[in-house]
């Protein structure tokens, strides 16, 4: 399993691996909002979501960002990916706390916290740059003992 994980580096980059990551966390979000189950639908975070914009649009914004996510990451521009990744968790971070100041969803403020802080966190690994050895290589080789 190393192996792969490490052709899978060497081909997409640090950035890559990154984007990889966001791309499967937000087309598992998409996936949750296609298909809420019964508790989820009852909850008032969900009933305040889709009253802002129905929940199969937040499931294609969420599904949008993952797919563009997988695609950059195997190229070298990926600002597209990195700026749609941020905007995707700033807005559900955004509506959720709109959710807790006007819309009574209790606790609407650690959504928000959690998805606000993990935009920034998205913005801290777009600005670092791939390591100086170039695109697709190993940055770093253990020595042979």
């Amino acid at each position: 399993m190393r192996w792969v994980a490490g052709g899978l580096r060497r081909r997409v980059g640090h950035r890559g691996s990154a984007l990889l990551f966001f791309a499967v966390l937000d087309l598992v979000y998409c996936y949750s909002l296609l298909s809420p189950s019964k508790q989820a639908r009852d909850s008032d975070t969900l009933k305040f979501l889709a009253a802002v914009l129905p929940l199969w649009v937040w499931a294609v914004a969420w599904g949008a960002v993952g797919v563009v996510c997988l695609r950059q990451a195997f190229r070298r521009r990926d600002r597209v990916a990195f700026a749609a990744a941020i905007g995707i968790k700033m807005a559900w971070g955004l509506v959720s706390l709109g959710g807790w100041l006007v819309g009574g969803v209790d606790r609407g403020y650690v959504s928000a916290a959690v998805w606000l802080v993990f935009a920034g966190f998205v913005g801290i690994i777009a600005s670092w740059p791939e390591p100086p050895h170039g695109w697709k290589e190993r940055a770093w080789t253990q020595p042979s003992e």
